[in-house]
C-alpha cells in the first residue's frame, strides 16, 4: 500500500462561528483521485484552501509527505500541493502561454525566468486542456470555460504531488467536463500523484472517482466511492430523495422531488 502524501487528523474547519466539519480523518494516497460533494455554502471551497495550507483550521493537523504543512517551506509547499481557484481574476493583459509558464515558478528559483523547458511543458499542459491553439491569445479575450481551462494548464505546469482543483468542470461544456474528469482521473491513476477536486455533479463523481467525502451542516462521511455514493448518505446530505439506476455508463442517482 502507498504511503499517503496528503494526511489530515482531526480537523475542524470553519466559517465564522459556523462548523463545516469537525475531526476530520483522512489519508490521500498517490493513484486516488477524491471528490468533494456538498450542498451550497457546506464548506467544499474553505475545506480545499485549508488542506492547501491557505486557511487555518480550527482544529487537528494536515501532514504532506509526512511533514506539518506549517513547517514546510513556501517553496517546497509549491512542489507538494497546488490549488486550482474557483474563479480567476485577471487585472491586465497577458499571453496564454506566459500565464501558463507561471505555473513554473516554483521550478525556477535562482535560474532565472523563462527557460525553454519551462515553454515546453507550458505547451504540453494547453495541449493536455484542448487549448494547443490558444497559446498566442489574450487572457482578458477568452471565455470563462477557456479561463478555466488555462487555471488547470497552469496546475499542470506546476506540477504539484496533489492537486487541489475547486469546481474544475464549472463554466464547462458536457464534453469539456468529461475531458477535465478523464484528464484528472489519469493524473491519479499514473500513481505518483492524487487529486482531491470539489465538485457539484454527482454522477461525474461517481463515475470518475476513486474516493468521496461529502459534507454536510457539520457532518460528513468519507470513503471509497462504492462506499459512500449511496441513496440513503446523498439523501441525509442534500436533503432529497435520490433513486440509483443502473446504466451502461455506470450508477445514475436521480434526485427525486419531494
Amino acid at each position: 500500500m502507498n504511503a499517503p502524501m496528503l494526511q489530515v487528523s482531526g480537523l475542524r474547519v470553519q466559517a465564522g462561528r459556523k462548523l463545516l466539519c469537525d475531526d476530520l480523518r483522512l489519508s490521500v494516497a498517490p493513484g486516488e483521485f477524491w471528490c468533494v460533494l456538498g450542498r451550497n455554502g457546506a464548506g467544499k471551497s474553505t475545506l480545499l484552501h485549508t488542506l492547501a495550507g491557505l486557511i487555518d483550521p480550527a482544529a487537528g493537523r494536515i501532514d504532506i509527505h509526512g511533514d506539518n504543512i506549517r513547517d514546510v517551506s513556501v517553496e517546497t509547499l509549491a512542489r507538494y500541493r497546488g490549488l486550482l481557484a474557483q474563479q480567476q481574476v485577471d487585472a491586465f493583459s497577458s499571453k496564454v502561454l506566459d500565464t501558463v509558464v507561471a505555473g513554473r515558478y516554483p521550478y525556477q528559483l535562482g535560474l532565472g525566468w523563462d527557460q525553454e523547458e519551462d515553454r515546453t511543458i507550458a505547451l504540453q499542459s494547453l495541449a493536455a486542456v484542448g487549448l494547443s491553439d490558444a497559446a498566442g491569445k489574450d487572457i482578458l479575450k477568452l471565455s470563462g470555460g477557456e479561463r478555466q481551462r488555462v487555471a488547470l494548464a497552469t496546475l499542470l505546469a506546476q506540477d504539484p504531488d496533489v492537486l487541489l482543483l475547486d469546481e474544475p468542470t464549472a463554466q464547462q461544456d458536457a464534453a469539456s467536463q468529461l475531458a477535465v474528469m478523464g484528464l484528472m482521473r489519469d493524473l491519479s491513476h499514473t500513481g505518483t500523484k492524487a487529486v482531491i477536486a470539489a465538485c457539484h455533479d454527482i454522477n461525474l463523481v461517481s463515475r470518475y472517482a476513486t474516493h468521496v467525502l461529502i459534507l454536510a451542516d457539520g457532518r460528513h462521511w468519507s470513503g471509497t466511492a462504492s462506499e459512500i455514493l449511496t441513496t440513503d448518505i446523498l439523501s441525509q446530505a442534500f436533503g432529497c430523495g435520490f433513486e440509483l439506476v443502473d446504466s451502461a455508463s455506470g450508477r445514475l442517482f436521480i434526485p427525486l422531488a419531494s
